[in-house]
């Protein structure tokens, strides 16, 4: 009798428990305007609300479980979908096109990767950022970001940690507005923030470049700091920016050559990175020296 008396309060708590969190959620998604709620079910059908929360700014933001239960949250600003962040938990579950990318790269053997996925609003693709720690040098565990876009476009590589990209769900319209005005029919690739500066990947002309802006708006001082590309280690500089960098360093041999573009005016930088250091010299293009 006793045992019978147990095995029904048990299943009366489990009842109760499932009724509870029916609840729970049910409460949960009446609290999102129909509107967001409307448009949240489209992009994420599979979801399973958690949370949601109402902040200041009109920005409101969804936690949830994708399909495959990782945790991921998404902002609207009134009721327009600006951003959606994934942790995401296996590797595996990273895109073909990503996977590769990353299995190319010298990193394919890390443990202990933790990776993220962002979308955004005005960006075509996702950016995923893998991040773990690897030697560098002579120092071990060096944190390292990898950036590959949704369609394996493997963007960069820091050694360093940029900002939460999550603290950042508007980005400025001035800013998608000057990349297009500038760099026709350039596709944005990603967005990062580095201490406080705005840095986006782009695809222009067949070349990664790096737009950094330290504004929001056009009229701000330093609305664009530069725009930064690698070129091909041979490719042939203006006779002037040779002669300066031999009367600056004449024993200096680099493996790396990048061109800047910047109201300022434009610059070769010439980097051995074969060096602890890490040396280079920044020559501008016009240069009479």
């Amino acid at each position: 009798m006793k045992r019978t008396n147990c095995v029904y309060y048990v299943l009366v708590c489990m009842l109760l428990c499932f009724t509870a969190c029916d609840k729970d959620n049910s409460s949960i998604e009446d609290e999102i305007p129909a509107a967001i709620k409307s448009d949240f079910s489209k992009r994420s059908p599979s979801a399973e609300i958690t949370a949601f929360n109402n902040h200041s700014n009109n920005i409101c933001q969804i936690e949830f479980l994708d399909k495959e239960q990782n945790e991921a949250s998404t902002w609207y600003d009134n009721e327009d979908w600006k951003m959606t962040y994934t942790q995401i938990s296996d590797i595996q579950q990273l895109p073909f096109e990503v996977l590769s990318a990353f299995m190319d790269t010298q990193y394919r053997d890390v443990k202990n990767i933790d990776i993220s996925k962002t979308e955004r609003a005005g960006i075509d693709t996702g950016l995923y950022m893998i991040h773990f720690l690897y030697r560098r040098k002579n120092i071990e565990n060096v944190e390292h970001n990898v950036f590959i876009s949704e369609d394996g476009l493997l963007l960069s590589t820091f050694t360093w940690k940029p900002n939460d990209t999550r603290w950042f769900v508007n980005l400025p319209q001035d800013h998608f507005d000057f990349i297009t005005e500038k760099y026709n029919g350039a596709e944005i690739k990603g967005y990062v923030n580095n201490a406080g500066e705005h840095e986006y990947f782009i695809l222009h002309n067949d070349t990664v470049k790096y737009v950094t802006s330290g504004g929001t708006v056009s009229t701000d001082w330093g609305f664009w700091r530069e725009t930064r590309y690698e070129l091909n280690k041979n490719t042939k500089t203006p006779d002037n920016v040779a002669t300066a960098l031999t009367h600056i360093d004449p024993d200096f041999t680099y493996t790396n050559l990048y061109y800047i573009e910047s109201n300022d005016g434009n610059w070769y930088f010439f980097q051995d990175k074969t060096r602890d250091n890490e040396l280079g010299y920044n020559i501008r293009e016009d240069t009479t020296e």
